[in-house]
């Protein structure tokens, strides 16, 4: 069934029911401490994994660079000798890949264990290829977004307050993990597949899904992002990131489709991290004009959200729940 089609009158009964099922279970369901407790264990998981497989990483690139003993050591106790390593080694890179292929799979069990007491928490509704290219257009606008910001954001930089050494405290730790060329294959792996499978799993399928099963659709998304952006750790990166956060946790709960968000961090990474740019190899000139492109696309985002919301209004006063019904739902 298209957006746009009628719904079955079944399957508007039957949905509107399930509605009802889940407006009382938000009335009547105590908080358990687990609903609490399980999505920050899997936070504080997600850190320490990705900070051990880093420091693996550094550690087996300098004993294979002929390091031992104190020379070692002195690897992980002088910074200066630290971020050197760190760089040359693209821990980053290989540190998030090695993470994602353990994380990946643990969040994937929880996530299907939990679903057998309340199918909600993570949804797999088929949706359309318009879906996906609406999704696209979307986050791309939201990139443009992020630009507008940072661009407001650069006026500060010279000034002597909170926000200006926050944000030059980031431009130099940004251009310092950005100076080494790691290999485009392994940037690909890392930014553009793996971290966005993790984190969608983890943000909006575990922590989001289990929100949505005890708050409202409103307050699911502000807290949702809020904890997205906290987890990177950086006033100012949290800022941007909060923006496509908020898109991300909305496409999540209209589409009923982990992996509607998942393609979009993708798109978002692939963009935003500076590896498109890196695949097309453009100059200073291309990459002005792929930000103009960014920019453009604002309009664009800003209709799409626009008509995802009358649509999702027309399916509530139909009782229809959901983007779109083509074949059924997987859960």
């Amino acid at each position: 069934m298209s957006w746009r089609g009628r719904p079955n009158p079944t399957n508007v009964e039957s949905m509107s029911e399930k509605n009802k099922d889940r407006e009382k279970r938000l009335v009547q369901q105590q908080f358990p401490v687990s609903s609490v407790l399980l999505p920050v264990f899997f936070l504080f998981l997600h850190q320490i994994v990705l900070n051990i497989m880093a420091y693996l990483r550094i550690f087996f690139y300098a004993r294979s660079s002929g390091l031992a003993g104190d020379d070692l050591s002195r690897v992980f106790s002088r910074p200066e000798i630290f971020n050197e390593y760190l760089l040359a080694s693209d821990a980053q890179n290989y540190g998030s890949i090695w993470a994602m292929i353990i994380l990946i799979p643990l969040y994937l069990v929880y996530l299907f264990f939990r679903r057998r007491r309340d199918p909600d928490i993570f949804r797999l509704r088929k949706q359309s290829f318009s879906t996906y290219a609406e999704s696209a257009a979307l986050i791309i606008g939201t990139l443009g977004l992020t630009q507008l910001w940072m661009t407001f954001l650069l006026l500060f930089q010279e000034a002597d307050n909170f926000v200006g050494r926050a944000l030059r405290d980031y431009l130099k730790q940004a251009e310092m993990l950005t100076s080494a060329e790691s290999e485009l294959w392994i940037q690909i792996i890392a930014l553009v597949i793996l971290i966005p499978i993790a984190e969608e799993l983890l943000f909006r399928g575990i922590i989001q899904g289990e929100l949505s099963l005890r708050f409202s659709r409103t307050t699911t998304i502000i807290i949702s992002s809020l904890i997205f952006a906290l987890f990177h750790f950086d006033l100012i990166q949290g800022s941007y990131v909060l923006f496509a956060g908020i898109i991300l946790a909305l496409a999540y709960e209209l589409s009923d489709n982990i992996l509607v968000p998942i393609f979009m961090h993708m798109i978002f990474n692939l963009i935003g991290g500076g590896v498109l740019q890196r695949i097309l190899d453009l100059d200073e000139r291309g990459s002005s004009i792929l930000v103009l492109i960014l920019l453009a696309f604002i309009p664009f985002a800003i209709s799409i959200l626009i008509i995802w919301f009358r649509r999702e209004k027309n399916k509530r006063g139909s009782g229809f729940y959901g983007f779109e019904n083509n074949g059924g739902d997987i859960r």
